[in-house]
């Protein structure tokens, strides 16, 4: 579950609905702060838990879904 700070591979994921050159799908996005105040994105492939960037921590601040592939 890879964590990123770059916007430009995220945009790419979401025009691509989720598929990034040969990687496998992606099934969510959730943006969230750091501890530092920057925006970071955690990105969930398929099989891997779903909520794992969604529980709060004194690491991933105020949480969001802003993408999630269709029917999941």
């Amino acid at each position: 579950m890879p964590t990123f700070s770059s916007w430009h591979i995220i945009d790419e994921l979401i025009r691509c609905n989720g598929k990034y050159q040969d990687d496998p799908q992606v099934t969510l996005i959730v943006e969230y702060t750091t501890p530092e105040g920057n925006k970071a994105w955690g990105v969930t492939y398929r099989g891997q838990h779903p909520l794992r960037y969604l529980m709060p921590s004194p690491f991933i601040i105020n949480p969001k879904v802003i993408w999630s592939i269709r029917g999941q």
